[in-house]
C-alpha cells in the first residue's frame, strides 16, 4: 500500500515538472519572436489591396527645341488621369482626358432665351485643345518612395469650341451652346515619368508624353474665331475652320492621390 501511494505521488510530482518545463519552454520562445511591426503590416496589406489612382494634373505641349520654350507655350491646361490598380496584374488600366485653351475672345452681347427682354452680358468663345486616352501603366519599385513608370496610350486628340454667356450683375454663366465645333483624329503614344510618395496615399507625379498619329492625323481642324456668327439667342456657329498641327510632345506635373 505504501509503495502504490509513493508511486502515485512520484508520478505526480513528475507530471507537474513537465508541465512547468513545457509553459517556461513556450514562454522562452513567445520572448524571442521579434515585436509586431505595424508598419510592415500595413504595406503588406497595401501590397495586396486592390486600389484606384486619380491625379489632377498642369500640362502642356512642346514643339521641342528648348526646354525652357515649354513656359513660352500658351497651350497650359489641365489633365485629369484615373487609373485601377490590381496588385496580382503587372499593368494598370485606366483613362486620361485633358483640356488645353487654344485662343478665343470675350465679347458683349445681348441674349434672347425664352421670349424674355434682351439680356445683355459677356459672351465668352474659346476653343480648347482635348485628348482622351485609354492607358496602361507599368510602375517599378511600388514600394518605394520614387516609383518610375511607363505607359503606352491609345484614343483621340483634337479641339472643340466653347462657348458660355455671362449676364451683367450674375456670377451664374449659362451654356449658349455646348459644343459649336468639335474636330478630333485618332492618336496614340508612350510616356515615361515618376511619382514620389508625399504622404501615405498622396503623390507628386511628373510625366513626359510623345504622342503619334496615322499620315496627316497630326493636322486638326480649329474653329476661325475671326469667321464666327453669334445669334441673337446667343448661339455661335462656326463658318471656316482653320488646319493646326498638334505638337508632338507633352509634359505635365500634377498631384495623385490612391484611394
Amino acid at each position: 500500500m505504501n509503495t502504490t501511494r509513493a508511486l502515485f505521488l512520484t508520478c505526480a510530482l513528475a507530471a507537474v515538472s513537465l508541465s512547468s518545463l513545457g509553459q517556461a519552454a513556450k514562454t522562452a520562445a513567445t520572448a524571442t519572436q521579434p515585436d509586431h511591426n505595424p508598419t510592415e503590416t500595413k504595406a503588406d496589406i497595401l501590397l495586396l489591396d486592390k486600389w484606384r489612382h486619380v491625379g489632377f494634373h498642369l500640362i502642356s505641349d512642346w514643339q521641342g527645341g528648348k526646354v525652357d520654350s515649354v513656359l513660352d507655350d500658351p497651350t497650359f491646361g489641365f489633365a485629369l488621369t484615373y487609373m485601377k490598380h490590381d496588385r496580382h496584374g503587372l499593368l494598370d488600366g485606366g483613362f486620361d482626358i485633358g483640356f488645353q485653351p487654344m485662343g478665343g475672345f470675350d465679347t458683349t452681347a445681348f441674349v434672347v432665351q425664352d421670349g424674355k427682354a434682351p439680356l445683355e452680358g459677356q459672351l465668352r468663345v474659346r476653343n480648347q485643345m482635348v485628348h482622351a486616352h485609354y492607358l496602361l501603366r507599368f510602375t517599378l519599385f511600388q514600394r518605394a518612395k520614387i516609383q518610375p513608370f511607363a505607359e503606352g496610350f491609345v484614343g483621340a486628340r483634337g479641339s472643340l469650341l466653347g462657348a458660355r454667356f455671362t449676364a451683367h450683375g450674375s456670377d451664374d454663366f449659362t451654356p449658349v451652346n455646348d459644343v459649336p465645333f468639335f474636330s478630333a483624329n485618332f492618336s496614340y503614344g508612350y510616356a515615361l515619368g515618376a511619382r514620389v510618395q508625399m504622404g501615405e496615399r498622396s503623390f507628386l507625379t511628373a510625366r513626359y508624353g510623345e504622342m503619334r498619329h496615322l499620315d496627316g492625323g497630326n493636322v486638326v481642324q480649329v474653329a476661325d474665331a475671326d469667321r464666327l456668327t453669334i445669334g441673337p439667342d446667343g448661339t455661335v456657329t462656326s463658318n471656316a475652320t482653320a488646319g493646326v498641327t498638334l505638337p508632338p510632345y507633352s509634359v505635365r506635373v500634377g498631384l495623385a492621390m490612391n484611394f
